[in-house]
Parts: structure tokens; C-alpha cells; sequence
């Protein structure tokens, strides 16, 4: 049978990482994109590859700069020749402040980030899939464009504007059979979070009926479904994981 293959942006470390290995456990070809840390790059491969299951294939990206994009799109069509899937999860969070103490320099760079590393990939890749007349993508945004963070203005609206970008652009590639969707994740338990003051932590899980952070591995098995086994009628929604965080 013929194996599904996937680009997950930002797939070395964190929920990207889960999502690699989910779909590999799936029996997906996994492509990943990591900025610069060669030894976690190096560790996923391996990992997937003794799985034997599906394959894996690191590339060193960085994905808000365009011309990188365009590179890995060649490494892309060199390697594997087509995709039929991509999860934009690369992104960063910034450094927390409040939006008056942020320097302007470093709260546009979260949004140019946020959001080119998404455009990017779409506007490089699409093409690949609309020759195809078939495609699924998966923006991981945060239920933080949903709601919005103190000290996280930057990376708020970042997200919103993924989810509103990724809507648009259901409705213009949904006639060559792509779909488009969002997943909103919630408080996650990964390297990036464990960083988080545990008194932050717990005021946020007051209003969780779970009362616990999220598992990455939850993330990633719903990515996986989305890919391999959700209805082609889903289309330009954000679907929520939040442990019922967004309904305070």
C-alpha cells in the first residue's frame, strides 16, 4: 500500500515531535523540518526508522525565510517526489513581557515568525498538492488566539491570524480536494511549559475540569486522526484540545 506522507514543521522537539512519531506509528513517511539542533534531529530519525514501520527524513529549515522554504521544497520533490499532508507546527512563544516592556524589534519577530513559517510553507508546498488534486493541512495555533495571555500579546495575535489565514485559504484550495484545519492546543505538558512558574500553572488548571496539563501525545493522536482517518467534510475549522480550559 501506498504510504502516506506528511511534513510536520518544527518536528524535533515538543508536541511537533509527538505528531512525528504518532504518524510514523501509523505507518506514515515522515518528513520533519528542525532549526538547528542536529542531535534531537538525528534522535527522531533513528527512532522512527527502528520503529519499521514508516520512514523519516530530517531537514535543517528555518521556515519564516522564504528562500529556505524554497530549498527544502527541491529536497522535498528530490527525496519522496510529493506530500500529502503538512502539520505547520514550528513557531515560538517570546519572552513573556507585557506588551509596553516588549521591545517592538522582538514582538514583530514573534509575528513574522508565527505567521511566515505558516504562509511560507503554504504558498511553496500548495502547488505540490493542488497537482495533484488532494492534500490535508494541520495548523497547530493555541488557545491563546482564542483567548489571548498577559505577556503573550505577540504570540495571541499570531495565532489568530493563522486561524483566520487558514480559513481564508480553505475556501480557495478546498475545490482541488485540500483540506485546511486548525488545532488549538491548550496548557501542554512539554519542555517549553515546564519552564512556566508552577503558580502560573496552577491559577490556569483552577478552571480546568481535568485539573491537569494536556499530554503531547494527546495533540499528536489527534493530528494523526485528522490526517489519516477524519472525514474529508471537515473543512477551515479550529478544533480545540484544551482540557476544557476554553469554556471558562
Amino acid at each position: 500500500m501506498k504510504k502516506t506522507i506528511v511534513l510536520v514543521t518544527g518536528g524535533s522537539r515538543g508536541i511537533g515531535r509527538s505528531i512525528c512519531l504518532s504518524l510514523a506509528e501509523h505507518g506514515c513517511t515522515i518528513l520533519f523540518t528542525y532549526l538547528s539542533n542536529e542531535s534531537k534531529a538525528q534522535e527522531l530519525r533513528d527512532e522512527i526508522n527502528q520503529m519499521g514501520r514508516g520512514e523519516a527524513y530530517g531537514y535543517r529549515c528555518d521556515m519564516s525565510q522564504l528562500p529556505e522554504v524554497l530549498d527544502l521544497a527541491k529536497r522535498i520533490k528530490r527525496d519522496v517526489g510529493y506530500l500529502d499532508a503538512i502539520v505547520n507546527n514550528a513557531g515560538i512563544v517570546g519572552d513573556g513581557k507585557p506588551f509596553l516592556f516588549a521591545t517592538d524589534e522582538h514582538w514583530w519577530h514573534v509575528i513574522r515568525t508565527n505567521v511566515g513559517s505558516v504562509t511560507n510553507t503554504c504558498r511553496v508546498l500548495l502547488p505540490m498538492m493542488i497537482s495533484r488534486k488532494a492534500g490535508r493541512i494541520i495548523n497547530i495555533t493555541s488557545l491563546s488566539g482564542q483567548k489571548g495571555n498577559a505577556g503573550q500579546s505577540a504570540y495571541s495575535a499570531s495565532k489568530a491570524a493563522v486561524v483566520t489565514f487558514s480559513r481564508s485559504l480553505a475556501k480557495e484550495v478546498g475545490r482541488f480536494g485540500i483540506t485546511v484545519n486548525c488545532i488549538s492546543p491548550g496548557l501542554i505538558d512539554t519542555d517549553m511549559t515546564r519552564d512556566i512558574s508552577n503558580e502560573y500553572v496552577a491559577n490556569r488548571l483552577v478552571w480546568s475540569p481535568l485539573k491537569r496539563k494536556g499530554g503531547a501525545d494527546e495533540v499528536a493522536n489527534f493530528v494523526t486522526y485528522m490526517i489519516c482517518d477524519a472525514p474529508g467534510y471537515i473543512i477551515g475549522q479550529e478544533l480545540t484540545i484544551d482540557g476544557g480550559l476554553g469554556v471558562s
